[in-house]
């Protein structure tokens, strides 16, 4: 990782590691390119003494992100890995330049830094050249109904963890920015190549990266993984859980409405849980959800499929939407239409809803913004389980920005992973789980260098370490709420997650 000091001056020289040699039959026109290119990118770093970022973008034909990250990812990798089934995926390896914070001040510094560093991309694009050979047969995966086409821009991509500090090897927030790009949509997958560019720039090796690496993710239509099964051992389960349900129940008074109790289930594995795979399954088995993989440059990931989107800001749209209360779906259509009704029908669930709406209008107003939504909540419909929802929306003035984290640092925590009131609920749960949560029903997403961006809550996760592995899953206790019950529901959730990692 390249060093810059807060006003983007270079502190180290950039490390530079090689993938795998394999040679590139590139044209000369478009090797000259990139190299004229190069060249004037370091030369204005000469001439301003200020370091900027060089984004080279290439299109190749479309390979799914999790073939992408088999590439480019190794253990120890910084990585991003984000697969929205309502827009385009994202895959980022390897960080040309961070920002870690912590503290109360966390969103802000994290917000300082991006804006600081969107002026200093400079782009140029190689897409009509970067075919070498026909593109290959459009993989499976992807859904033309629902995967749209994206401009290439780089991104910021952002982690945040529950808790302003937390024990674990994830940052309470990190932003980077990855030396690779990889962004997929309907009939093609656009490669940017961040690079930190200084007066020092080696252009040859920088080059040479550049052509390799490309020249991999061209051939990464053709990997294709085969299931494997792996045995495991759970070594602490939630049994435990419905016991701390009625804890929770008997603070459940004195102005504390609801607390979102979550619990832990540990898993040991004859061999390393593989990554990849497990993103694979995710995708299979959740189809309607977005599957994320979070990697710390330690060798641990971060994984799941979250339903639940915290922000959108697209084209100054803000969307944010509630979830909360959840039923499990049903063997038949009549029992799932049944179990439907008496979800939209409860006053427990339809409480815990509410509260989760009024909270983001709150917030949302908090901002000066005017959101909308429907007066009633929807069915939210999954493969495993179904929520009410409500999605919420609300106008951007194009002549004063907020900020993607400046809104998450208001919405976070929501009644949704928290409760109601959240600090009182956040003191409650640091008091009754024994575990810490980490990046756990936390923010993960993305930015854009025009201001888009898009953060999921990332809950139905786990934290994966070499051979063990920690799965996270949470239910929301209000009055009236069944220790049993509760139980249930985080067993439902827990054992879909684990399928998809063994």
């Amino acid at each position: 990782m390249t060093s810059v000091d807060g006003m983007g001056k270079l502190r180290d020289r950039p490390v530079v590691r090689f993938m795998p040699v394999v040679q590139y039959e590139s044209n000369l026109s478009e090797t000259t390119e990139v190299a004229r290119f190069l060249v004037a990118c370091r030369q204005r770093a000469e001439q301003t003494d200020e370091v900027s970022i060089a984004s080279l973008t290439f299109s190749i034909a479309p390979i799914a992100p999790w073939q992408a990250l088999a590439v480019l990812g190794e253990v120890g990798d910084r990585h991003f890995y984000y697969d929205s089934p309502n827009s385009a995926a994202f895959v980022g390896v390897r960080s040309v330049i961070e920002c870690h914070a912590v503290g109360q001040s966390r969103f802000k510094e994290a917000q300082a830094f991006t804006q600081r560093w969107q002026s200093r991309f400079v782009y140029k694009s190689f897409a009509k050249t970067a075919f070498a050979e026909p593109p290959f047969a459009e993989p499976p995966f992807i859904d033309k109904s629902a995967r749209t086409s994206a401009e290439p821009k780089s991104h910021f991509f952002c982690s945040a963890a529950f808790f302003e500090q937390t024990t674990t090897n994830f940052e309470p927030i990190c932003v980077f920015v990855p030396q690779v790009q990889v962004t997929t949509t309907t009939d093609i997958s656009t490669v940017n190549f961040n690079c930190l560019m200084t007066a020092q720039t080696d252009i040859d090796q920088t080059a040479l990266r550049i052509f390799r690496q490309l020249e991999q993710l061209k051939r990464a239509g053709r990997i294709s993984l085969s299931p494997r099964l792996a045995k495991r051992q759970i070594v602490r389960n939630v049994d435990g859980f419905a016991q701390s349900v009625a804890a929770v129940l008997e603070h459940l008074q004195d102005g504390l409405h609801k607390v979102v109790l979550a619990d832990v289930m540990d898993v040991v594995a004859e061999a390393p849980f593989d990554g990849v795979r497990s993103l694979q399954a995710l995708r299979q088995n959740h189809p309607d959800c977005t599957v994320f993989s979070v990697g710390n440059g330690c060798g641990q990931s971060f994984i799941g499929a979250s339903p639940e989107r915290l922000l959108s800001i697209q084209k100054h749209q803000i969307t944010t939407d509630a979830l909360a209360g959840s039923a499990p779906r049903g063997a038949t259509p009549e029992i799932d239409i049944q179990l439907a009704q008496t979800l939209l029908s409860s006053k427990k669930e339809r409480y815990e809803h509410r509260v989760v709406v009024e909270f983001l209008l709150k917030q949302l107003r908090s901002l000066g913004l005017n959101p909308q939504c429907a007066a009633a909540p929807q069915l939210m419909r999954l493969f495993h389980i179904q929520h009410l929802y409500t999605p919420i929306s609300a106008a951007l003035n194009p002549h004063r920005p907020i900020s993607p984290l400046e809104v998450l640092s208001r919405l976070h925590p929501t009644p949704a992973v928290a409760g109601v009131p959240r600090q009182q609920a956040c003191d409650l749960i640091r008091q009754q789980e024994t575990f810490d949560r980490g990046l756990y029903a936390a923010p993960l997403g993305w930015i854009d260098t025009a201001g888009n961006s898009e953060f999921m809550v990332g809950i139905r996760s786990a934290l994966i370490d070499g051979c063990n592995a920690r799965l996270y899953a949470g239910a929301g206790i209000v009055s009236g709420s069944q220790p049993d019950r509760e139980l249930a529901e985080i067993r439902l959730k827990l054992q879909s997650l684990l399928n998809a990692l063994v």
